[in-house]
């Protein structure tokens, strides 16, 4: 018998993920392969569907949706395709829609009960300024797509901002960091720190910030599964500030693909495991994740604080 197929849709970008994760899955005996969406070829006969990659066949058990940017569109369609097909998917192509459309990203926090902050979106600027009029203190415009923290600007008047659509929501008073919680099928395993560079308040990795282990308290462990759950991401990176003006914890957002360190890919392939054994619904970590080794990936070994 042959074994198990996952296929992990996806670019090149999170390449020290996968090799991190593949020899994982292969240790538990399943068979994975990153495929990029401009690899797929598809062949519609009658009511028959024939997918290769490469003139090969691709007869995927199970596929893990993590698509981005100009990729996404192309990448929801292929697994969209795949599931009506038969095929399971992690991060399914709505899953994926909405966790990336930041307003979309917010309203599912609000329908879980865990956002905690005023959000505006729209094109109407008096609308604009007649919500800003009532908040005290900066505020923060996000684009409605990206990652990598591209695009966010801090202003205290929005007429500031350029015309055209706008997500807008109050900045929020923080310690120069935030706090990145990885959740795998809704359960928190791993979190770390995010500090903004010297002198900016943007967090992101991408955007030079550095890193460092933060505790899986039971207070951020909870309102983490709660967003999670809410977006429904069962592979997922929620972020969390920390308001020192409010004294309490804050989701921004829950990230549908976020490059994961080595103990949340010991994780992953745990789960992934048992979904392809069928019980991947009752799956809960069985391990403490945090305290494998090694914490980060080798080339984050300089951002570590």
């Amino acid at each position: 018998m042959s074994e198990p197929l996952l296929v992990v849709l996806a670019d090149d970008t999170d390449a020290e993920d996968h090799s991190v994760l593949f020899p994982l899955l292969r240790e538990h005996g399943i068979a994975a392969r990153r495929v990029h969406p401009h690899e797929l070829t598809i062949r519609l006969d009658g009511a028959r569907a024939r997918i290769t990659v490469d003139g090969e066949r691709l007869r995927p058990d199970l596929v893990l949706g993590w698509v981005l940017d100009d990729l996404l569109l192309p990448g929801m369609a292929q697994l969209d395709l795949l599931q009506r097909l038969g095929v399971r998917a992690i991060n399914d192509a709505l899953t994926l829609f909405r966790a990336q459309h930041t307003f979309l990203d917010s309203s599912q926090l609000s329908a879980a009960g865990v956002l905690r902050y005023p959000v505006i979106t729209g094109w109407d600027r008096a609308a604009l300024r007649d919500w800003a009029a009532e908040i005290d203190g900066p505020l923060v415009s996000k684009p409605l797509s990206g990652f990598g923290g591209r695009g966010l600007r801090k202003v205290t008047d929005v007429d500031e901002l350029p015309a055209g659509e706008y997500y807008v929501v109050p900045y929020v008073e923080n310690p120069g960091r935030d706090i990145r919680v990885y959740t795998v099928n809704h359960r928190a395993v791993f979190a770390m720190y995010r500090y903004a560079p010297e002198g900016k308040w943007i967090t992101n990795v991408r955007a030079g910030g550095t890193i460092a282990p933060c505790a899986l308290t039971p207070e951020i462990a909870d309102l983490a599964e709660r967003a999670s759950r809410g977006a429904g991401t069962l592979i997922g990176g929620v972020d969390i500030g920390e308001n020192t003006a409010a004294g309490e914890l804050v989701v921004y957002e829950v990230n549908s693909c976020p490059t994961c360190e080595p103990p949340v890919l010991h994780a992953v392939a745990d789960f992934l495991t048992a979904v392809l054994h069928g019980d991947g619904e009752h799956w809960r970590p069985e391990q403490d994740y945090a305290a494998l080794e090694p914490t980060f990936h080798a080339s984050k070994q300089h951002l570590i604080r």
